[in-house]
């Protein structure tokens, strides 16, 4: 039976142990550290979005990707003291599954909404007249909602047929969930590297020729995040209910990352919106609109088009 667990089956002698416990104790401490500074960055990127969510539809896309975030983010604080404290510290069961399956659906949503986010800056790119005049309007709500209620669904249904949390498990469905989790994984990562290639090669050598900046520059050094940081977390969740074979390391590793994943996108923010010479003297809600300038520019010329036709129409 694939459980859905989070501590793997320390195994070896009690030597290599008291060898890697320095490591691992590293590992997790500075793992905490990056979270606690995820859930304020992330919480206060929450909160500004929060005030002006509709200015234009990316800005919804980064309200969820927040909040997605600040969740998984809480949720891995929680999960990792077990290991950080070992022997003093043991949650019940359904305290662990519960984390886990809180954390499976942040990962999910999260990677859901960047591919979903990447897809449609790449459209925006290449077919400005669509993107201006045939949007529909609450495209981006409508996709926001059916990510977060399919990845939902697909999370309960791993809870229910790999873990006694929801009653009886099942070994075989629990296989078939985790090989359609890879398969999905796979896409998601597909669509964003596709879409982003495309959108770095538009920036390169479009009829524009500068080096990407505002929300493009945004959504590619966010999905280069996710590639280098977010990607071991799923992979580690694959492997081990899917059986495949990973260094003992990659556990505590892929805790790291996830950790500096969701961490690690407030920063982003910043450093694209901040201006030269300023550096924290601007208002972060000042600096979040400059990151989304480029997108902001294209509502707003969205909204005048909408009134130039209304206008004509009348």
């Amino acid at each position: 039976m694939m459980e859905l667990k989070e501590a793997p089956k320390h195994e070896g002698s009690s030597t290599s142990v008291q060898e890697d416990v320095a490591f691992n104790l590293a590992i997790l401490s500075l793992t905490e550290l990056l979270s606690l500074g995820g859930l304020l960055g992330n919480g206060v990127v929450l909160w500004l979005l929060s005030c002006n969510a509709y200015q234009n539809p990316f800005s919804i896309y980064l309200l969820d990707v927040a909040c997605a975030d600040l969740i998984f983010l809480g949720c891995h604080m929680v999960a990792v003291v077990s290991d950080l404290l070992p022997g003093q510290v043991d949650f019940p069961s359904f305290i662990q599954t519960s984390l886990a399956t809180l954390r499976f659906l942040c990962y999910i949503v999260s990677l859901s909404l960047l591919a979903a986010i990447s897809t449609e800056q790449c459209l925006a790119t290449f077919f400005p007249a669509w993107y201006l005049c045939r949007r529909p309007r609450h495209l981006t709500t409508c996709v926001c909602a059916l990510i977060w209620a399919l990845c939902l669904l697909l999370d309960l249904m791993l809870t229910g047929a790999c873990t006694l949390f929801l009653g009886e498990s099942s070994s075989r469905l629990c296989w078939t969930l985790w090989v359609v989790l890879a398969a999905l994984l796979a896409v998601l990562c597909c669509a964003m590297c596709v879409s982003s290639l495309f959108l770095l090669l538009r920036m390169e050598h479009g009829p524009q020729r500068h080096q990407p900046r505002g929300f493009p520059a945004l959504v590619l050094l966010t999905v280069l995040l996710f590639l280098f940081c977010g990607l071991p977390f799923g992979i580690y969740w694959l492997s081990r209910n899917l059986h495949w074979h990973i260094p003992h390391y990659f556990y505590h590793l892929s805790f790291l990352t996830a950790g500096m994943h969701s961490a690690a996108k407030p920063v982003i923010y910043f450093c694209l919106g901040s201006a030269r010479g300023q550096g924290l003297r601007e208002p972060f809600r000042l600096v979040l609109q400059r990151a989304l300038g480029d997108e902001a520019e294209l509502g707003a010329r969205r909204e005048a088009s909408h009134r130039g036709l209304m206008e004509v129409t009348a």
